[in-house]
């Protein structure tokens, strides 16, 4: 995990919207960091926050530590394409036979050293084009984090959801048995018959069947999440601070349109194909350059007996003659991946396009519907609840309006956690869909 780490925190260029990559990278080591302080056996104890569980997922997912290693491999590419040719040394002699007309000549010794020299800037191409794939993995690493995260949440989430129902299901269950008490007490005065005493037993072992349910969907939520989590010791046991989102993060998103401009601003994917695009052109660039040929210059040293001048210097220089072929394939495969890396820029912004407006849509539909639940609906049930039992309790209504009015207070329970839920899912994929943080 260490070294996961340290790629996290030593990774620096900046992005389109101006945000240092190293800043962001720098954020997730943190929670990283925060993620292995956190022990399994803590985790199980105390309710994770949201923050803490982001934590953990970088410390542990698999799947961004294999990401990782993409990029690694782009930066060793780098490495890779900044080389300069080696020189060549070569030692050879000739003029070799059984006898010598002269018995003091020999077989002349030549040593010589050739190094290739890269013409039309072909290194620095090289140069820059891995620099653009570097950049490019880099946004899609942070395009990894960016989905895995969005379905972190929606797993911290559903946890949340249904740790707010089990909740809720208790209460329920425990007003209801009151309720029961109160009426056994009213059936053996006479108050009420046992027929109504026996409706309000039932609907008290409905409400114990809710949780029984309930907890199966808890044990679902929490094997969920705990897969993101690499399956820590204390799975069984994990729970999530009561804390649902607010939104707050979206409150300079004052329409559709600021939230397809953040979008186009900060999406890592639509970066990477922006960045994807560049590489593709100067691709094209350097598939020319390699028309001119490149030159290799050879310098040495003879030492030859038999000859007139027995020790001198040697110069040479190689040139290759394009004159059958000059790349034309290979600078027309080049122009092709260039328009295809075009295309795909022009398909990510529209999906960009479609995902916000339909996130955005979705948020404020959720977020409306909290609201009113909030500020009406939950407070005329309970109204509505409260009232049914007085009534009941002094003989002005029948035991059917008040087994319904509960069975409304307790939908209405269940619906305004699941909007709460819902609200939340539309927040998570609404920072996806913009590329937020």
């Amino acid at each position: 995990m260490e070294i996961s780490l340290h790629r996290l925190v030593n990774i620096s260029w900046p992005n389109e919207a101006g945000i240092p990559f190293q800043r962001i990278l720098a954020r997730l080591g943190f929670l990283a960091c925060l993620g292995l302080w956190l022990s399994p056996s803590w985790a199980g104890v105390e309710p994770l926050t949201e923050s803490q569980v982001i934590g953990l997922f970088y410390a542990r997912n698999l799947s961004i530590l294999s990401a990782e290693l993409g990029l690694e491999t782009a930066q060793a590419q780098k490495v890779i394409a900044a080389a300069i040719p080696n020189p060549e040394l070569s030692i050879y002699q000739q003029e070799w036979a059984p006898n010598y007309p002269i018995w003091q000549n020999g077989p002349a010794t030549y040593v010589a050293v050739s190094q290739l020299i890269e013409t039309a800037g072909k290194r620095r191409l090289r140069m820059e084009n891995s620099l653009l794939g570097e950049q490019a993995v880099e946004s899609e690493l942070r395009d990894v984090i960016r989905t895995l995260t969005q379905a972190l949440r929606r797993a911290y989430y559903g946890l949340l959801l249904a740790q707010e129902t089990m909740d809720a299901a208790v209460e329920q269950s425990h007003h209801v048995q009151r309720l029961v008490e109160v009426q056994q007490k009213r059936f053996e005065v006479g108050d009420i018959s046992e027929r109504d005493l026996t409706r309000i037993k039932i609907e008290a072992l409905k409400a114990q069947s809710d949780i029984d349910k309930i907890a199966a969907q808890l044990v679902a939520a929490r094997s969920q999440l705990a897969v993101f989590l690499a399956w820590p010791d204390d799975a069984g046991s994990l729970s999530v601070k009561d804390q649902w989102p607010d939104g707050k993060s979206f409150e300079d998103l004052k329409d559709e349109m600021a939230a397809v401009n953040a979008a186009l601003e900060r999406r890592p994917d639509l970066l990477a194909a922006k960045t994807r695009y560049a590489q593709a052109k100067q691709g094209i660039d350097l598939a020319k350059a390699q028309r001119i040929p490149d030159i290799k210059v050879t310098a040495g040293f003879a030492h030859d007996l038999g000859n007139y001048i027995q020790n001198g210097a040697t110069l040479g220089l190689s040139i290759p003659l394009p004159l059958f072929y000059r790349q034309e394939g290979e600078i027309a495969q080049a122009g092709i991946r260039a328009n295809d890396n075009e295309l795909r820029v022009r398909q990510t912004e529209v999906a960009v396009r479609s995902e916000v407006n339909t996130a955005f849509a979705a948020w404020i539909s959720a977020n409306t519907v909290v609201k009113r639940f909030e500020t009406e609906i939950m407070q005329k049930a309970k109204h509505i609840r409260d009232s049914a039992e007085i009534a009941y309790t002094n003989g002005s209504t029948d035991i059917i309006d008040l087994i319904q009015a509960q069975r409304d207070y307790r939908n209405t329970i269940m619906d305004y956690y699941q909007a709460q839920a819902n609200r939340a899912y539309a927040y998570a994929d609404l920072k996806m869909a913009i590329g937020a943080e």
